[in-house]
């Protein structure tokens, strides 16, 4: 592929900055770098078959032993290692409901294997025992139902064009898809994905008891346009990270304090960021003053938090009522300009720097700020990192925000969040979404998410209170994490996502090159969104935005510097 200038970036995958800066199989600070943990143990394979089998079989009914080493009254779950009893279940829970439904089952409606196509860094997950020896969640599925599963490994950056070829071609080669969360109501709309209201009515998995953010994040996750098509298997929050070690270093504060006339602290808003990005760039002695992302692609999730943040409670994308997009306002303006202005403290290359560069700075110290996702602790402050030159040295701040009717507006925003959905081509529909609601339960996610052979994080109540989860997460990042997700809203999360999205992402790159204005910017991306809305159907849309928009956080707080 020929060169691009910086305006014509072509967003890359993970993967391909990993080829691209010569990382690959480094090991663990290779992945830590792609965004992604490092394989367990015992290494998941990542690849499987392309197609299910031409022909579906409904399975032979199974009467399954009871499993030793239950606690008492727990009917499955995995055994054999300390601590494995908090990851059991009793009939009447999310899980257990689940595999007591699949095994009563109608013969006819029980597979003897559901196929599911998967972004391959979740793979382990599904696929390598934790701890290290213990059963997979393959194995125990399989035994406590007498289901197969066949899991078909892909590159999280192809999921969407795979489940559009599998459905156009009505090939029905899954039962199962994993996808991009943003993607979930362009798939809906396109009847890639089934809709899960009478199944979900049916077996209660009660998401909204023990998602972080309760119903909110429920919405946020799992529904498009008040319907169930999906379920979240990720917590891709963007989460600030900063050098403890500068900020409290007492030659530093007095320094600042001298400069701004304030105490150097992690700031509440984004002018006071913007201060302390100013006074810490020191690209001479190897470090820069904040990192957050501003590559096609991955970047404008930093003008999210920005613009998101200008409205009490919320700045919406949309004018619910009337789907007329809202970032020609001057709160979008302002975010973008911002968003330019801001590139002064970052890389001299920051327009193109991708997730490896900035895990890569950071681990080698280079920079006093940034915004990644909620793993970058977990991967860069740790003994079992040699590479890191940061470890003990980082804390987790809250997303800054505005002043907004005399409350301090702080809002950060998820992306991109691995999601699964039954297919709508599926000839075992239930028993595809009891598979989700069993994975996905209170009960086994913890677990799941626990094992660092995947790429999956943390969003559940229990995930924060679970010792595996903590110890890697790091008791300091915790509090941070929680609050984040009570502070986050939606990203475009709607019917063409990916249009709307090239549209804003082009023109933001536009003012940060000078090509245009912000306001120019704001105005022409406006008039794209207004094309593809009318385009889409703007009834359809608005009945959407009207659902997500209940979907907002509400949570404000008080200044206190």
């Amino acid at each position: 592929m020929a060169k691009k200038s910086n305006s014509e970036k072509i967003p890359l995958s993970r993967r391909d900055f990993l080829r691209a800066t010569g990382l690959i199989g480094v090991g663990l600070f290779a992945q830590a770098c792609a965004g992604q943990p490092a394989a367990a143990p015992t290494t998941a394979p990542t690849t499987a078959p392309t197609a299910a089998p031409a022909t579906r079989v409904a399975a032979t009914p199974v009467v399954s032993a009871p499993k030793t080493g239950l606690a008492r009254g727990m009917i499955g779950g995995p055994v054999g290692f300390e601590g494995a009893e908090r990851y059991q279940y009793s009939a009447d829970s999310p899980a257990g409901r689940a595999i007591e439904a699949l095994k009563s089952l109608p013969a006819d409606q029980k597979p003897e294997q559901l196929v599911i196509q998967l972004a391959d860094g979740a793979l382990g997950h599904f696929q390598v025992g934790f701890p290290d020896g213990a059963q997979t969640a393959q194995q125990i599925f399989e035994e406590e139902t007498g289901i197969k599963l066949e899991f078909v490994g892909i590159s999280p950056d192809d999921q969407f064009t795979k489940i559009i070829q599998d459905t156009t071609t009505k090939a029905g080669q899954f039962d199962l898809y994993s996808f991009w969360a943003p993607d979930k109501g362009t798939l809906a709309e396109s009847g890639a994905l089934l809709n899960l209201d009478e199944l979900v009515g049916k077996h209660k998995p009660e998401w909204e008891k023990y998602y972080t953010g309760g119903e909110t994040t429920v919405q946020q996750f799992n529904a498009h346009a008040g319907s169930f098509y999906g379920v979240s298997f990720d917590g891709d929050y963007q989460i600030w990270i900063y050098r403890k070690d500068l900020f409290e270093d007492p030659e530093e504060q007095k320094k600042f304090m001298d400069k701004y006339g304030w105490e150097l602290q992690w700031p509440e808003t984004w002018e006071q960021l913007d201060q302390i990005a100013e006074f810490f760039h020191r690209p001479d002695k190897n470090m820069f003053g904040v990192t957050d992302l501003r590559n096609q692609y991955w970047g404008y999730t930093n003008w999210y938090q920005r613009y998101a943040s200008a409205g009490n409670p919320n700045q919406f994308y949309f004018d619910p009522e009337t789907g007329k997009p809202l970032i020609d306002s001057e709160a979008g303006i302002r975010a973008a300009q911002e968003y330019a202005n801001t590139l002064k403290y970052h890389s001299p290359d920051g327009i193109s720097w991708g997730w490896p560069e900035q895990y890569a700075n950071m681990a080698a110290g280079g920079a006093a700020v940034t915004c990644a996702f909620p793993n970058m602790p977990k991967f860069l402050d740790t003994p079992a990192n040699p590479d890191s030159m940061i470890t003990g040295k980082i804390r987790s701040g809250l997303a800054p925000g505005r002043m907004v009717d005399g409350k301090l507006i702080r809002r950060t925003v998820w992306w991109p969040n691995v999601t699964l959905g039954v297919s709508g081509q599926s000839q075992y529909s239930e028993a595809a979404y009891l598979f989700l609601q069993w994975a996905n339960s209170p009960q086994l996610y913890p677990w799941l998410v626990a094992n660092p052979a995947g790429f999956m994080d943390p969003f559940q109540k229990g995930d924060f209170e679970d010792p595996f989860v903590v110890g890697s997460y790091h008791d300091y990042h915790i509090p941070t994490y929680k609050t984040s997700i009570e502070h986050a809203v939606p990203p475009i999360n709607l019917n063409g996502t990916n249009e709307y999205v090239n549209a804003l992402d082009t023109n933001l790159q536009a003012v940060m090159t000078g090509q245009k204005s912000a306001e120019q910017a704001m105005k022409d991306a406006a008039a794209e969104w207004e094309k593809i809305t009318d385009r889409l159907g703007r009834d359809k849309q608005v009945t959407a935005l009207k659902a997500q928009a209940t979907a907002y956080p509400t949570t404000t707080d008080e200044p206190t510097i």
